[in-house]
């Protein structure tokens, strides 16, 4: 498997409506498949997305962004909405090839990732959306708003323990995959926000708070894969097959042993998962996650607005 280091590297710096953000290219010469474009969720940046990065990098150039309101981008306010969000998006895209890609949003970014599918028709060959939710719940919209008042109040081992309850499956009786590993991880990661990660934390979530709706016009018609942990309590399995409802060409899925972090926790299992679902391969049989489940035309549900995570 090639390594980061012997493949090249391209960073795109860009600017929209002033706002500055960069995307990233690792090019893989002998790609198989069409770019992987990962559009990733409020703890996910360009630069950090490991296993995940790698395991794809085996058959396709993989594209990464830091959108406004992202990692080391300029902050957004958040009146800004997804549109704009996919519009960025789609100015990279357009600087980084004219064909087709296959996109992966995780969490927050799969509701980007499904405005521009479906706002750009032609432009994506397969959209995948793990951790994505067809609705924020009454319990999940108290979380994410008491999330904002602890950031605003300075209280940091409150809020740090707020994100980790709001994502993760606590329950002792349930098994997920490399739990103490991924708590520590996760830990130090949200102790060393900034000031200013902490800053575009609160306006990307009121920003998910405020603008999560039905999109106006056709859904995306090209095959779509929704898959989710089986024990995420954000994205919970009910409401990501509301998800798969809003596509003409879906497929639904819950991975075992895993949360909303399913990036950290079964890596090498979503890799697999996703080549085989670009590649066109077959999803059925596989030993790691439930039976795939395949959606026709089906009534519409909310649009995916996945909550804030490390998959957010």
């Amino acid at each position: 498997m090639p390594t980061r280091t012997s493949l090249s590297e391209e960073v795109i710096p860009l600017t929209l409506d002033g706002y500055a953000y960069t995307g990233r290219v690792v090019h893989q010469p002998g790609a198989r498949l069409a770019p992987i474009v990962f559009v990733g969720g409020a703890f996910q940046y360009q630069n950090a997305w490991g296993r995940l990065e790698q395991g794809c990098l085996e058959a396709a150039s993989v594209i990464t962004v830091d959108l406004p309101g992202w990692g080391g981008a300029d902050g957004l306010p958040a009146h800004y909405g997804f549109g704009f969000l996919a519009e960025a998006l789609d100015q990279l895209l357009c600087k980084v090839t004219s064909s087709p890609v296959n996109v992966l949003g995780t969490s927050y970014g799969s509701a980007v990732a499904y405005e521009w599918a479906r706002e750009h028709p032609g432009r994506a060959e397969r959209v995948a959306l793990v951790g994505a939710t067809s609705r924020l719940t009454d319990a999940t919209r108290a979380s994410v708003e008491d999330s904002i008042r602890l950031v605003e109040e300075g209280r940091r081992a409150e809020f740090v323990q707020r994100v980790l309850d709001g994502m993760m499956c606590r329950s002792p009786w349930v098994t997920v995959s490399r739990r103490a590993t991924v708590v520590r991880c996760l830990t130090r990661a949200l102790y060393d926000m900034s000031a200013d990660d902490l800053a575009k934390y609160c306006n990307n979530s009121r920003r998910l708070l405020a603008n999560l709706k039905v999109p106006d016009g056709p859904p995306v018609r090209v095959p779509v894969l929704v898959a989710t942990g089986e024990h995420d309590p954000l994205s919970t399995p009910a409401l990501s097959r509301e998800t798969a409802a809003l596509c003409p060409d879906a497929r639904f899925t819950t991975l075992r042993d895993a949360d909303h972090l399913v990036h950290l926790e079964c890596p090498a299992q979503l890799v697999d998962l996703l080549l085989r679902f670009y590649s066109g391969e077959t999803l059925a049989g596989l030993e790691y996650c439930t039976p795939v489940e395949h959606f026709g035309a089906r009534t519409r549900a909310p649009l995916p607005g996945p909550r804030q995570s490390a998959g957010r």
